[in-house]
């Protein structure tokens, strides 16, 4: 079953987001809206194509494709045989969200790889895009002459779980910006699609992962701490992240402290007293501050 989510009414309910607990107050501006596919979408080598359509307006925005090569040529001379899989994206008409990586120190070519983006990076105007690009590969080279077998792995997204593709489309004169959350297998055959949401406020950022508006959302109301028997789980809006996440005493001692790298964050209790303690996440000029009682 799939939910589509529209997030433009006044005074919005808790929602979870994919990225971490996510709390959504009122007089929200701009609009996010978000899809789950349930259930998640396989492409490999059976299903080898798969188009997205971001707004449902029968123009997709994004492809995707798992391919195989094989072949031989010769290099320098010496004949060499190849084989392998790897998994691309287009985006005709918008772009993806991409790095350039040098395909060799001698080479001033530039291959076009997208980015795996993590939660909470920004998906806008200010990044780099392209039309197309790979995903993974793994490649196998083979040198009878040579008795070699050489293996290439290709691209960020070889062999990892929940991470962002950021996208660009068009809507007649508007461009916007979204996000879709992926597994891509070590062996680059199998590209899995799990959900994506993009901003319907044209040319407005989106951050990876976010599924509800942050304007109008307090502070307060960004940070949920979650305290257990042995540690506090304690999960953030993606804009917090960069902010400092610190336990403190109630005589104001700092026992632990940290920078929050992601929206979900672990603080453990080990070594500590039994008492009462303050989670306190500081970001420019607001701080919040949860209790929690360690046993």
């Amino acid at each position: 079953m799939k939910k589509k989510i529209t997030l433009d009414e006044a005074k919005l309910a808790r929602f979870t987001a994919v990225a971490g607990a996510v709390i959504a107050g009122s007089n929200v501006n701009a609009q996010i809206v978000y899809q789950d596919i349930n259930p998640d979408v396989v492409v490999n080598l059976a299903n080898p194509n798969y188009a997205l359509d971001f707004n449902n307006d029968a123009a997709p925005d994004v492809a995707f494709q798992i391919s195989q090569i094989n072949g031989s040529t010769t290099y320098s001379g010496i004949p060499i045989t190849y084989q392998g899989t790897y998994g691309a994206a287009n985006a005709p008409g918008g772009g993806l969200q991409n790095v350039q990586i040098q395909t060799g120190s001698a080479s001033s070519q530039l291959a076009s790889y997208i980015g795996a983006l993590n939660s909470g990076d920004e998906v806008s105007s200010a990044e780099m895009f392209s039309s197309y690009g790979l995903l993974a590969g793994d490649i196998t080279i083979t040198i009878p002459l040579l008795g070699q077998t050489l293996n290439y792995p290709l691209g960020e997204w070889l062999g990892v779980t929940d991470k962002f593709l950021g996208v660009k489309f068009t809507a007649g004169a508007n461009t916007h910006y979204g996000w879709v959350r992926m597994d891509v297998s070590a062996g680059a055959d199998v590209i899995t699609i799990k959900d994506y949401a993009f901003n319907a406020t044209p040319n407005a950022p989106i951050n990876a992962g976010q599924m509800v508006s942050l304007d109008g959302i307090t502070m307060e109301d960004k940070v949920t701490v979650r305290s257990l028997l042995d540690e506090a789980m304690i999960n953030v809006t993606p804009d917090l992240i960069g902010a400092q996440l610190s336990l403190v005493s109630l005589t104001g001692q700092v026992v632990a402290s940290q920078s929050i790298e992601d929206v979900h964050n672990v603080l453990s209790y080990a070594g500590l007293d039994t008492g009462v303690y303050m989670i306190t996440v500081e970001a420019d000029d607001e701080t919040v501050n949860k209790k929690v009682y360690v046993r």
